[in-house]
């Protein structure tokens, strides 16, 4: 222990520990098979325990060993063990980027890994032609056979269309509908007009879930507004013989388009417009 005096203050100086950091930093890095004995040697040189680095640098004591021993499994990825390295070269006192650049290269961190390009191709090569799956006759014959169906529900649909309304005002088909003359509302006067032509009808589907216990024909009641624009508006149930066929009616007649109704040749609004959806149970 040595007294120093400094601008008139005394100063106590441990030479023991000064001694010992000079001979640390005289540990050439040549002079060890790796920066991890290295860095051990000049630990041990300059005093330290583990436990006193692993306070200085707050790095836990079993990463510090495995720094010195090697041992890359012990340590968490790469980016933080070369963080830990090169902050405990820095404690140590050392040129902490010679330390890290070494450290990398004896962990063989110094390139990216190579990519064995034989394994790789390999890989990625294209199957020989006896190798390819197949699509089997059956499958064929699947798709062709959605292909028909789709084209006949398309046909039908557009028969449904056309189809003219019968001497009762009713479409022929599974889904016909009845469309009573309508009447204005009771607080609204009759003007001289023409009323809603609907032009763009959406045919509802026979919900399948509904066939189990259905009457031969089952009915929905919808009513509805059109309005000024041509569109549909508070569309409900006024009356149906079963409750189950209710959302198809009131799905298909929500997506109608019409023709709005004109008075002295201005469109207005039509209200209460009545149309019955007639459900026949398939056969």
């Amino acid at each position: 222990m040595t007294v120093a005096i400094n601008n008139g203050s005394a100063e106590i100086v441990n030479m023991e520990d000064a001694r010992a950091r000079r001979r640390a930093s005289e540990l050439e890095p040549g002079d060890y098979p790796s920066a991890a004995a290295h860095l051990k040697a000049v630990r041990e040189a300059s005093g330290l325990s583990l436990v006193e680095v692993s306070e200085r640098t707050h790095i836990k004591p079993v990463f510090l060993d495995a720094i010195e021993e090697m041992t890359l499994k012990a340590l968490p990825s790469r980016p933080f063990a070369i963080g830990f390295v090169k902050v405990y070269a820095e404690a140590l006192g050392l040129e902490a980027a010679g330390v890290v650049s070494r450290f990398k290269e004896d962990a063989g961190w110094s390139s990216p890994a190579e990519i064995e390009t034989e394994r790789f191709e390999a890989a990625h090569a294209p199957a020989p032609e006896a190798d390819r799956p197949q699509m089997s006759l059956w499958a064929v014959l699947g798709v062709t056979l959605f292909i028909l169906w789709c084209a006949v529900q398309i046909a039908t649909s557009a028969h449904d269309e056309t189809t003219p309304f019968n001497m009762n005002g009713a479409r022929a088909g599974r889904d016909a509908i009845v469309i009573p003359k309508a009447t204005p509302p009771a607080d609204e006067p009759a003007e001289i007009g023409q009323g809603p032509v609907l032009t763009d009808r959406i045919s509802p589907i026979y919900p399948t879930r509904c066939e189990l216990g259905a009457a031969a024909v089952e009915t929905v009641e919808v009513a509805l507004n059109v309005t000024s624009q041509g569109t549909v508006t508070g569309a409900r149930v006024a009356t149906s013989s079963n409750s189950c066929f209710n959302d198809a009616a009131l799905n298909a007649a929500r997506r109608w388009r019409f023709e709005p109704r004109t008075v002295d040749g201005a469109a207005r609004p039509a209200y209460d417009q009545r149309f019955t959806f007639r459900f026949e149970r398939p056969v």
